[in-house]
């Protein structure tokens, strides 16, 4: 193991201290662009697709932007979909141009869209910037046999359409038994070949025999001999280059959008964003360039080519977990600092105060294949935006609930406070516009809605038959957020939302179940009106304990819920203790406490709080293993896997099936459940905990309470295809509703004061004083 590894650490050169200077001064309490947030006033935005008609026909966009200012939208976001032109297009800037003169009549603003991946952009920029194009690594193992061998490696699926070539080897290992050396010395003969396969996600040039899609890729065979190597197994990291991807961490990526950019100068743009940089990952390999190789080495101290092999090794070691840390933190950072170079430019073109950030993520609402698409940690890119960001798709409730309730969190960091959730629905209805938007309402989140316009994943608005109800819903939320204004909600809740034990581990099935406890929690305490909020190993860092409550920039919080919290930095394992022995409220679940991102162990520590024997992660990882294999990398809906604890009689949880899958601190003040995804077994603990001030007694109302100054607000929503019945009770005061679909009861000093379209309700008492009917 290279020594560099073992010291692991950021190393920075001096001259290279003012461009990496975000990596040595992490911010702990929100954007570093704060200062530079344009006044967003709750306005509701709206995706605008330019495709090849309206570029070649500009005259339509006119009409459009009369369209969307006269239907109430603030914000619209230009997109460039389904066209041979590509951002620096002539014909492209001028559709730009015209289409910001129109919305700018209208009182509306505009941001440009240029993401970069696939079409239009990596390909353009391949073609003038071939080293800022990115690379897949791909692992490949074959036997060595009297000293020869014969590798088949199949490319990975190119994006978007895409070719993606084999480029060479990065490195190669021998193992004899449990033993593994990289070979300085290894050469080989290859063939590429042309081959059909299934393809079910090709969107373009299928080619179908009997109702499958079939696309072509290539199929790399290296063959050759080991000089003084009998046998053995042989482990290859081959690497293809993948002409739809793009290294975040080249130079000449950053002086495409210097290009890119510059062709708007002059134009009035209020805004600049990319909507999901971080696209096309999967399990099956690695993003990397030579860009990325470069950074690694400088950030890190080591070259990644020594230490492919611990990427994918069994178990987790300290030396493997650092190193896939590394890699993923780096990948990480360089989508981070490409897009703060872009915003960078952007103002110096257009100014200060811009509407900066459409969306980091790529599958991360719903999948896992963020991680390898370089979207690990959403708070640390977050820190770019001038809000929070996240979407979501909304035939997935948990999805959706995931998506907003994150996108509330990173919002109240960023210098807006504003939260912004693209929401994506192919075949929407009247009935799922009205609800998902009563539950944005909610949540205080922003819509970003990305259907307008003629292009095929959308469901082209304004044709289609919901976009009445959608005009109508968006206005009614936009006047419901601004009631709500600058109000905080009152949450006592934080879920961490780290991102170092799933990249530790680097397991696909453990990502998978991770991604199903947040999407399973969130679902399931939106559902029941539990208030939570996210926060990041930073943030819980920088915390102070101040009685027995968590404090920090988001919030003030009685009880903290650490899922897969195996690997943590030192900082945020220390004050989880220091919590804990305050007499906070915390609970652990799935993957137990192993070590911190230094690789010095935690596990005692923890079995010591607990009470319990000492649990280690590889024992707790094989015993799942012994009992399902992990789906991956499709969500399972449901996760009932448990790992058996020892304990005291007496403090061991035992589940309604007499499963041993918990156990409670001496003190009763920490829980651990190994159940991958509890569910309502985690629901059986908090609940009694909380001390909710609002009482409701309905089957069909979903509440949120927030704060500001002086004046407390309730917001309740009735839930999908139903009306607001029932009785809330709250700081004295009954109220029941009887008809209507979206509430808001204020309270200022005890006087209520309720809003709401059609609503039908009635005092039943007012402070201690009973009403009459």
């Amino acid at each position: 193991m290279n020594a560099a590894v073992k010291n692991h650490g950021i190393r920075l050169a001096k001259n290279e201290a003012d461009l990496l200077e975000y990596m040595t001064k992490p911010n702990k309490t929100g954007s570093p662009a704060a200062g530079h947030a344009a006044p967003r006033n709750k306005d509701q935005s709206i995706g605008v697709w330019l495709n090849e008609s309206i570029v070649l026909h500009p005259e339509k966009i006119d009409s459009m932007a009369e369209d969307l200012a006269r239907s109430g939208y603030g914000i619209v976001r230009v997109m460039l979909r389904n066209t041979n032109f590509n951002h620096r297009s002539p014909q492209v800037v001028e559709s730009v141009r015209r289409l910001v003169a129109s919305a700018h009549a209208g009182g509306m603003r505009v941001v440009l869209d240029c993401e970069p991946h696939a079409e239009p952009a990596a390909h353009d920029m391949g073609s003038l910037f071939p080293k800022a194009i990115g690379a897949r690594v791909l692992r490949a193992e074959a036997p060595v046999v009297d000293g020869r061998f014969v590798l088949h490696i199949p490319a990975p699926n190119g994006l978007r359409g895409s070719r993606a070539d084999f480029h060479g080897v990065e490195a190669a290992y021998l193992k004899e038994g449990a033993a593994i050396h990289k070979l300085e010395d290894f050469s080989f003969e290859r063939r590429i070949l042309v081959e059909p396969y299934w393809n079910g996600f090709t969107r373009s040039e299928h080619v179908y025999t009997e109702g499958r899609p079939y696309d072509m890729r290539l199929r790399a065979y290296l063959s050759g001999k080991l000089n003084g190597i009998e046998k053995g197994g042989l482990v290859v990291y081959a690497r293809f280059i993948d002409l739809g991807m793009v290294d975040f961490w080249s130079p000449d990526m950053r002086r495409y959008y210097d290009e890119l950019l510059e062709c708007y100068r002059g134009i009035p743009l209020d805004g600049v964003g990319w909507d999901e940089p971080a696209f096309g990952g999967d399990w099956n390999s690695y993003l990397y360039g030579d860009g990325f190789a470069s950074a690694f080495e400088r950030l890190n101290g080591y070259k990644l080519a020594d230490n492919w092999h611990l990427l994918d090794e069994p178990g987790v070691t300290p030396d493997a977990a650092r190193v896939r840390m590394d890699y993923y933190r780096t990948l990480n950072d360089g989508l981070f600092d490409a897009q703060r170079y872009l915003f960078k430019k952007a103002r110096e073109l257009f100014g200060a105060n811009l509407l900066l950030g459409t969306h980091h993520t790529w599958q991360g609402e719903a999948g896992i294949n963020d991680y390898r698409a370089g979207a690990v940690d959403y708070f640390r890119l977050s820190e770019n935006m001038d809000a929070g960001y996240t979407d979501c798709f909304w035939w997935d409730i948990k999805s959706v609930c995931y998506a907003y309730t994150l996108a509330s969190s990173l919002g109240r960091l960023s210098p807006s406070g504003e939260a912004e959730v693209n929401t994506w629905d192919t075949k929407p209805t009247n009935s799922r516009v009205e609800y998902h938007t009563r539950l944005m309402t909610l949540l205080d989140v922003t819509w970003f809605l990305i259907w307008y316009g003629e292009a095929t994943d959308t469901c082209l608005y304004p044709a289609d038959y919901t976009w009445p109800t959608t005009v109508r819903e968006m206005n009614r939320h936009r006047d419901g957020q601004r009631i709500i204004g600058t109000a905080k909600p009152a949450v006592e809740i934080a879920i961490l939302h780290g991102w170092e034990t799933v990249c530790a581990v680097n397991s696909a099935g453990i990502a998978s179940a991770h991604k199903t406890f947040c999407l399973n929690t969130a679902g399931m305490l939106v559902d029941r009106s539990v208030p939570f909020d996210w926060l990041d190993t930073r943030l819980l860092s920088a915390s102070t304990v101040e009685g027995c409550r968590l404090v920090n920039a988001l919030g003030s919080y009685s009880m903290l819920v650490l899922p897969y919290a195996s690997i943590l930095p030192r900082e945020a394992w220390e004050k989880t203790l220091e919590f804990a022995r305050a007499g906070g409220k915390a609970v652990f679940t799935g993957a137990p406490p192993e070590m911190d991102t230094e690789g010095l162990a935690i596990r005692e520590e923890f079995a010591e709080i607990m009470d319990m024997p000492v649990l280690p992660l590889e024992l707790y990882l094989a015993g799942i293993e012994s009992v399902c294999t992990l789906p991956a990398p499709n969500r399972p809906d449901r996760l009932d896997v448990y790992y058996p604890i020892e304990g005291e009689q007496g403090r061991v949880l035992l589940s309604i099936e007499q499963e041993p899958h918990g156990i409670r601190s001496p003190k009763g003040n920490v829980i651990y459940l190994s159940d991958l995804d509890p569910r309502q077994r985690l629901l059986e603990i908090i609940e009694p905990w909380l001390s909710p001030e609002v009482t409701c007694y309905s089957d069909s109302i979903q509440w949120r309470l927030y704060r500001d100054g002086d004046r407390s607000l309730l917001v309740c929503i009735a839930r999908q295809d139903a009306q607001l019945r029932g009785l809330i009770r709250w700081a004295g005061h009954e109220v029941e509703f009887r008809a209507g679909t979206s509430a808001f009861v204020e309270n200022r000093a005890g006087e209520l004061n309720i809003r709401g379209e059609g609503l039908d309700w009635r005092i039943l008492q007012r402070g201690s004083t009973p009403l009459a009917s």
